[in-house]
């Protein structure tokens, strides 16, 4: 990544209660920190810059904090482990609590600070100091991040900033927000600074399960005739991996997988009997009605899985679930989903539970899954037109190693068949909690984690969702982090579309007006002309089959430049899908 630096050395005392908190985020280790710079805390910047010359953490630059903090949520998402952002003020945090409430969803770790004007009144300078004041500044965000403080001393800083980065790394994991007084960063120091030893300090290593949940659990599966297991939130270890594909195999169980987490489970493995899904079908829910015994491992909707829902039975199975999501549940937001009816409850992380199912189940034949792939309709390319298959076939194909590649994000209508998930890094899910606009940023912060680790990041975004965030470009761009970001762009927000269409049908009134207010055209966006002003590599609109391979063409070779480039591919709206099928069937939002 290409950082700014500095002129002269860097000043190393550390004089002022700024450069407190920036060498603490030195010897965390975080090496980025995003950020969209604000005089609230101007103290830090300063301490940033002239104190650790710009290095561990180095700034990563921002057109908006809500790129701030999504690119913090991609890049956790890409490398499982948190990263340091900042929210400027009052007015930073509401322009970021979106993206915070998508980590948040998400149990994405983060490392946030944020700052108001001195908490002492004759400090404030007249009118701005006041605006961006606040008494209780976390209240705006505390429903949804783990844990928050506002030290008021450099002790108290250090001490904060320790629990912070303990409690965001710990599972479950969630954001964690310390707002800092501007009085405290621009306040000198009476005396040296007494650091810690953070090897005192590390987060707890992931619970086991109960010897007796296992038994219970072990029973259960030992006389199931159709197990299935639903893979949820899972981690990056291909070691782990591995021994969830062993669990699967040595009890002839099936699997499904949730296209809003990352890949979990290899899903051209025979037991993986459906293409990952952001909600149930009727088809796949019926496939849960098939089964027995239901082990769910941290699966994001178990009640939803389960219970009986409109035109759809409760599942008859028996069900051992296991998380440790409770610990973040409270009564301001739903995300907590339907309460489940769970036979055995298991409040653990994910890997020590299958290993230790593993063990309990001891060594056995692997088996094969007790029924098939579900059968869909037949996938047939059309040559005429450009599709979101179309689309990812070609990309697929422009690669040479495409197990190389990180997909950030896909969006609706892609073609999970046609790249088939072997690893945790294949890809890395959608934003958490529905929120628009973050995918640009997230993509960002992916593209910035996996550019270090050897893989190529790809992300295919919708156009509203893209133009929402279109700016985080600039920051791939400034950064020179290689990214390759596909614009689904039907030139509409579709989805809003068929939920229009939804409610006009039942009300008996006219479906031809559903694009009113949802139409992104008259004008449409140049897509890739903004794009280049970003500095990046814009392509398009492409708009046939032929266009297309040479646009994936330039793009790719841009990617492999070390370049940012995107494509804008141009989609009828509404040819991949039925429209009511996919509002009255699958109630998608």
């Amino acid at each position: 990544m290409f950082y700014d630096k500095p002129e002269g050395a860097p000043d190393e005392k550390v004089a002022w209660g700024s450069d407190v908190a920036a060498q603490m985020l030195r010897r965390f280790g975080f090496p980025y920190i995003s950020l969209n710079p604000g005089a609230s805390y101007r103290g830090l910047h300063d301490s940033i810059v002239n104190h650790l010359g710009n290095q561990t953490p180095s700034m990563v630059l921002c057109q908006h904090e809500d790129h701030s903090v999504s690119i913090a949520h991609g890049y956790a998402k890409a490398t499982g482990e948190p990263m340091a952002c900042v929210l400027h003020s009052n007015v930073g945090l509401f322009h970021g609590m979106m993206s915070l409430y998508n980590a948040w969803c998400d149990r994405a770790p983060m490392f946030v600070l944020g700052a108001t004007g001195p908490l002492d009144a004759p400090q404030r300078r007249p009118w701005i100091d006041w605006i961006h004041t606040s008494v209780d500044q976390a209240s705006h965000i505390r429903d949804f991040i783990k844990w928050d403080n506002q030290p008021t001393s450099p002790e108290a800083l250090i001490e904060a900033m320790c629990r912070a980065n303990m409690l965001t790394r710990a599972e479950p994991s969630a954001p964690v927000y310390i707002c800092l007084d501007a009085g405290l960063q621009e306040a000198s120091l009476d005396g040296e600074v007494t650091w810690p030893d953070l090897s005192r300090f590390e987060p707890p290593a992931p619970s086991r399960p109960a010897k007796e949940s296992i038994e219970k659990a072990v029973k259960l599966l030992n006389g199931a005739k159709r197990p299935m297991v639903l893979m949820g939130r899972c981690g990056l270890s291909m070691d782990a991996w591995h021994k969830r594909v062993a669990l699967v195999e040595r009890l002839g169980a099936i699997v499904m997988t949730d296209l809003k987490l990352r890949a979990c489970f290899p899903t051209d493995h025979p037991a993986h009997v459906a293409e990952p899904f952001n909600q149930f079908s009727p088809e796949t829910r019926a496939i849960v009605g098939e089964a027995d015994v239901i082990l769910a491992l941290d699966w994001v909707d178990l009640g939803g899985a389960v219970r009986a829902t409109k035109g759809l039975p409760e599942a008859p199975a028996r069900v051992i679930a296991n998380s440790v999501d409770h610990n973040l549940h409270n009564g301001a937001h739903m995300n907590h989903m339907a309460l489940a009816q769970v036979d055995v409850f298991m409040a653990a992380s994910n890997d020590p539970v299958v290993e230790e199912l593993l063990e309990a189940l001891g060594p056995g034949p692997a088996k094969a899954p007790w029924r098939g792939k579900l059968e869909g309709k037949p996938k047939a390319d059309d040559p005429s037109r450009v599709t979101m298959r179309t689309v990812g076939k070609t990309l697929r194909a422009a690669f040479k190693d495409p197990e190389k590649v990180t997909l950030a994000s896909v969006c609706r209508g892609w073609a999970c068949d046609l790249w088939p998930f072997h690893e945790p890094s294949a890809y890395l899910g959608k934003d958490g909690g529905g929120g628009l606009g973050s995918g640009p940023g997230i993509s960002t912060g992916a593209a910035l984690a996996m550019s270090t680790r050897g893989r190529h990041t790809v992300s295919v975004l919708g156009d509203g969702d893209f133009l929402m965030g279109a700016s985080a470009v600039w920051s791939a761009v400034r950064a020179q982090v290689p990214l390759l970001v596909v614009i689904n762009n039907n030139r509409s927000y579709f989805n809003d579309e068929l939920h229009q269409e939804t409610v006009a049908r039942r009300r008996n009134r006219p479906v031809s007006n559903r694009w009113i207010g949802q139409s992104i055209a008259s004008p449409e966006v140049d897509i890739a002309a903004l794009c280049t002003s970003y500095g990046a590599v814009g392509i398009g609109p492409v708009k046939t089959p032929e266009e297309l391979t040479a646009a994936v063409r330039k793009g790719v070779e841009a990617l492999m430049a070390g370049k940012v480039a995107v494509i804008d591919v141009h989609v009828n709206p509404g040819q991949e899908r039925s429209a009511r099928s996919t509002i009255e069937d699958r109630k998608t939002d």
